[in-house]
């Protein structure tokens, strides 16, 4: 009995290389049917294509792309109600100021997430800082896709209880340290690198109702389509625009205003 466990043992050991040949056989055969899966998933998609900033992304028929200021900016919208799903941003949107020759195209979305998520009011201000999560992924065609979670915080500022009217003389009154209160955490929100050749450029992504800071809104939009929204985004090459920058001028001494008479 022994023996005959032994041998099955043994049998089996033999066969498992070429149970592993199937497999790897088997898998890569289905690879390629899954990835015309997903292109097929996207027939019947409208496609926005922008000659200026050198990218294409395809979204669902029942939606709309708004496109503004050369598709610098743009919504897409829900195209029954009109709702705002997605909010897109191209950035930067010019040539100036040049960018120095190390920058980073993740670098230039993760500073840009932040900048657009501060705001000041009388009594304090509200933003988000450095990301918690980061992930990194690839669309379809090779853009490169970031996706971010950001913890936001408000900053406020203990009000005076002087009653009185005479104010305090300048330099008398010390500086109140800033009161900080977490708020929650943005996310995902999302970049896609689209850099032509000469700079670094990025497409953000912020879907509606991922700040927890804003107003619930009516537009709502299942996080899964965003992304294979974004996993649809194709760069194309583009020529440099002619142009030369006033940071660029004044390096050669030059100014510009009204000439002297």
């Amino acid at each position: 009995m022994v023996s005959d466990l032994v041998r099955e043992k043994r049998d089996s050991d033999r066969e498992d290389p070429m149970r592993l040949f199937w497999t790897l056989g088997l898998c890569s055969a289905l690879l390629p049917g899954l990835v015309n899966a997903a292109e097929k998933a996207e027939e019947g998609w409208k496609t926005y294509r922008n000659v200026k900033f050198g990218f294409e992304i395809s979204y669902p028929a029942d939606m709309e792309y708004k496109a503004y200021v050369d598709g610098a900016s743009a919504d897409l919208k829900d195209a029954k109600t009109g709702h705002t799903l997605v909010d897109f941003e191209v950035w930067p949107p010019s040539e100036c100021p040049r960018q120095p020759e190390n920058t980073i195209a993740k670098e230039v979305g993760i500073d840009r997430a932040k900048a657009i998520t501060q705001a000041d009011g009388p009594d304090g201000s509200s933003y988000c800082g450095d990301p918690v999560t980061v992930r990194e992924y690839v669309s379809l065609h090779g853009a490169k896709i970031y996706e971010l979670e950001l913890t936001c915080m408000r900053e406020t500022y203990p009000q005076s209880h002087d009653d009185t009217d005479e104010a305090e003389p300048e330099g008398t009154r010390e500086e109140a340290e800033p009161v900080i209160t977490v708020e929650g955490k943005k996310g995902p929100t999302y970049f896609v690198d689209i850099s032509p050749s000469w700079k670094k450029q990025i497409l953000s992504a912020d879907p509606v109702g991922v700040d927890p800071r804003m107003q619930p809104t009516k537009g709502a939009i299942d996080l899964a389509v965003v992304r294979k929204i974004l996993g649809t985004v194709k760069t194309f090459p583009i020529q440099k625009p002619p142009g030369i920058c006033i940071e660029e001028l004044q390096n050669r001494g030059l100014s510009i205003g009204t000439p002297r008479r």
